[in-house]
């Protein structure tokens, strides 16, 4: 029977609506009739074998983990169907709150990467390797928890050796994958990286350099270590924050973090006072526990650019110019600079 809604399959689970699709799946919101419960239903379709198609049911039935997402149950359709019950997170993947730069702001990156690197340390340390962290695949639970879906490429290794993946993400595959040598623990510490530079820098950023470089020379230039540097990071996110990313993904794998619990801890000893994000008009906003911050930058010719910061109580509404970060009769140069120092000064909490 067609998948549509309200239908039902095997008079079990009643179709509600798509919820997502893949290349090879679509999830459904469906109602379990038999124990009156919402499920994320994901419908494999024949292709590979089943086995195969279970073992993604398999892995994530296998563990009850705040940050991973849990397979409750799977059934296998006279046409070749695998049909897997999971847990409904109608919160949605973390990507949803992504401003309208398309990243997320500092302190929530952070608390998402955190979260994702315990429940990797989790299968790790049972010998699965995830093998697709990447932002679609983080989803916010009850309590804002993020929680590690998708086990479709999940590798298995009885004794935490590096294994042979059935696929890969092109996007974020890590060099010795590329290279034929497999995945292993620190193959997702390389995701891990790839996903933490685009939640900071822009979900699309590294599209767009594969778009703008092409697959071969996307993949030489993660093997080399020139794909990313500091300068592609904003310049209010912080230096230590770069340094983790830029660790994630070395592309000998001895010089990255070498375990999921390693990069969480260097994560939790960050802290910052303020962040930036971006409103709906494409303004850059500033913000720690008592103010909001904004600023005006106008360009001109020789000197006559100018930079005004502002911060604006959240209490009292009270709008202040802020005389340290405000000044005239500037070279362009000059206002750069003085934004770049203001920008800085929020996130480590030295406005005065």
């Amino acid at each position: 029977m067609p998948i549509t809604n309200g239908t039902t399959f095997h008079n079990k689970y009643r179709w509600v609506r798509p919820i997502g699709r893949g290349s090879f799946d679509e999830v459904w919101l469906a109602q379990d009739q038999a124990v009156n419960h919402e499920y994320a239903v994901k419908i494999l379709n024949a292709g590979i074998g089943i086995d195969q198609r279970l073992q993604e049911a398999q892995v994530g039935h296998a563990f009850t983990h705040n940050n991973l997402v849990r397979v409750h149950q799977a059934d296998v359709a006279t046409d070749g169907k695998v049909v897997i019950a999971m847990d409904y997170l109608s919160n949605g993947a973390i990507t949803t709150l992504a401003n309208p730069a398309g990243f997320l702001p500092l302190p929530i990156a952070i608390r998402a990467m955190i979260d994702v690197l315990q429940g990797l340390e989790h299968l790790h340390l049972n010998n699965f390797f995830h093998n697709d962290v990447k932002p679609q695949n983080i989803l916010r639970g009850p309590q804002g928890e993020a929680k590690l879906a998708d086990y479709g490429i999940v590798g298995v290794s009885p004794t935490g050796a590096p294994v042979m993946p059935s696929g890969w993400y092109v996007l974020h595959a890590a060099p010795e994958t590329v290279a034929g040598n497999g995945i292993e623990a620190r193959t997702d510490i390389f995701q891990s990286g790839l996903t933490m530079f685009r939640l900071l820098t822009g979900l699309g950023s590294l599209e767009a350099k594969f778009t703008s470089l092409g697959r071969g020379a996307y993949e030489a230039a993660l093997a080399s270590g020139t794909l990313i540097s500091r300068q592609d990071f904003p310049p209010f996110i912080p230096n230590s924050v770069c340094r983790a990313v830029l660790s994630a993904i070395e592309p000998d794998p001895a010089k990255r973090f070498q375990s999921a619990l390693d990069m969480r801890r260097a994560l939790e000893k960050l802290s910052f006072a303020g962040h930036w994000t971006v409103d709906a008009t494409g303004q850059l906003i500033g913000s720690d526990a008592r103010h909001t911050f904004r600023f005006e930058h106008l360009a001109a010719s020789g000197r006559n650019a100018a930079f005004a910061a502002f911060k604006i109580n959240k209490q009292s509404g009270r709008e202040t110019r802020i005389s340290q970060f405000t000044q005239k009769n500037l070279t362009n140069a000059e206002a750069c600079k003085l934004e770049v120092a203001f920008l800085k000064a929020v996130v480590e909490g030295k406005v005065t």
